[in-house]
């Protein structure tokens, strides 16, 4: 898989063999993906590491919705919820890391630990990236929740890449 992602002039995304960055990306300069464990998050994340080997700037973002705290039934609460859902979120983004290979020290990587029902608060829109690549859903409407989300704040192409 690491090899996959490296060689970017021999990159298929989508069933197509995808052309070489210089020629396709000119104007991209800041890049967030949205990287989850599965095929889609896979793709989504070797289209970003497409776009950062032409030059832009790759953010690598995984999402970790918290629960609400109960506000009754005295019992564990969310607390250990919320920190097997970080500790999860925190495996996927060396996982993320290990497939971008050597790109991974050009790039930042952050966990988005916001509620189930906005999980992109985390991220701001004033952070004005030039494209967005959520992983998808084959059969969501309009690429699923978090694309939604993302056309919602984004500045920028929300890109949805379907596993």
């Amino acid at each position: 898989m690491k090899e996959a992602i490296a060689s970017v002039d021999q990159t298929k995304v989508g069933g197509g063999v995808v052309e070489p960055s210089s020629e396709r990306h000119d104007a991209t300069r800041r890049v967030l993906v949205v990287y989850e464990e599965g095929r889609a998050g896979a793709m989504a994340l070797r289209e970003a590491a497409e776009l950062a080997a032409g030059g832009a700037e790759l953010v690598v973002a995984t999402l970790a919705p918290q629960a609400k705290p109960l506000k009754c039934c005295k019992g564990g609460g969310a607390g250990p919820y919320n920190c097997a859902v970080r500790n999860a979120a925190a495996g996927e983004l060396l996982q993320a890391r290990s497939l971008l290979g050597s790109l991974a020290a050009r790039a930042s990587f952050t966990i988005l630990a916001g509620t189930p029902e906005r999980p992109l608060d985390g991220c701001s829109p004033r952070q004005s990236f030039d494209t967005i690549l959520v992983p998808g859903r084959r059969l969501a409407r309009g690429g699923g929740q978090l694309a939604r989300e993302a056309r919602r704040w984004a500045r920028g192409q929300v890109r949805v890449v379907v596993g």
